[in-house]
């Protein structure tokens, strides 16, 4: 990681590993119980995997928002931790596997790659290497004065094409090297060329729309249409929504009255009607499926 005073960025923390299944339960049973397991040198052998997974799991649980440390103290889960542990420890419901990507998709202090791939990278039709130019493009422009190495930006390209855009039906549905990010549909690989995809319509929630206006909406009375859409961490920007599948959620969520939509006299604005937070919504969420 580099900073300067203004900001910090973080590249292939992931020590080249894509995170594989099973490890964030593996990771949030661990941590529960023992606080200090990413500390000292048995890493190895309390999550039986080799050292450098064992630093990669660790950086997947922060850039995932799951787990927070505290020098001194260890790791403990953070309160979306805590909720995912409870609810759906084994990854299994395509809600939760939306919720890791919301937060990585916007987490632009530890996973820079990603923040930038998702908000700023248009892909359509392009070769790996294309798609290196423009990031490392928009890494350089954003982490001005940030020495850095052209090589990780590569590196964490690799990772999330990898984490992105290989399915189970591409690969043994046995290997557990593959990703649960590849179920979200975001990432087209045909023939070596790359292409964002919009995800399967059935595969989406009001739920998980609804937790991204929490954040989006966080501290301010309204919200114009067009940012929730176009603006930074827009739903075209994190989910690569069209328009008309944005209005579609808003105007569900104005008819369980979360929100408030008014498209009069040209205002296009989002209220809320009721208080909510990213964490009571996937509570809420949780609580509706048990």
């Amino acid at each position: 990681m580099a900073s300067n005073s203004k900001i910090k960025i973080k590249l292939q923390g992931h020590e080249k590993f894509a995170l594989r299944e099973g490890w964030l339960n593996k990771g949030l049973i661990m941590v529960k119980k023992n606080p200090t397991a990413f500390q000292g040198k048995d890493g190895p052998d309390i999550f039986g995997i080799g050292n450098n997974m064992v630093k990669s799991l660790r950086y997947w649980l922060k850039a995932f928002g799951l787990i927070e440390e505290t020098p001194g103290k260890g790791a403990s889960l953070t309160e979306m931790g805590e909720l995912i542990l409870q609810n759906d420890p084994y990854f299994e419901d395509i809600f939760t596997i939306w919720l890791l990507h919301s937060f990585i998709a916007k987490n632009k202090d530890e996973a820079t790659s990603w923040y930038m791939f998702f908000n700023k990278v248009g892909v359509q039709d392009l070769e790996k290497n294309q798609i290196e130019n423009i990031l490392l493009r928009e890494i350089t422009k954003y982490a001005a004065g940030i020495t850095f190495s052209d090589k990780s930006v590569g590196n964490d390209l690799d990772v999330l094409l990898n984490m992105y855009g290989k399915t189970k039906e591409q690969n043994d549905p046995e290997d557990k090297s593959n990703s649960p990010l590849a179920q979200l549909g975001l990432i087209k690989n045909v023939g070596g060329k790359y292409s964002k995809n919009h995800p399967n319509r059935k595969d989406l929630n009001e739920w998980i729309i609804l937790q991204e206006l929490a954040y989006l909406l966080d501290g301010k009375e309204s919200l114009s249409i067009d940012d929730a859409i176009n603006g930074e961490n827009g739903l075209a920007k994190i989910y690569q929504l069209s328009a008309v599948t944005a209005n579609e959620f808003f105007d569900r969520l104005d008819a369980l009255e979360y929100i408030r939509v008014n498209r009069t006299a040209g205002l296009d604005v989002i209220y809320k009607s009721k208080d909510f937070t990213a964490i009571s919504v996937v509570t809420e969420y949780y609580n509706k499926i048990r």
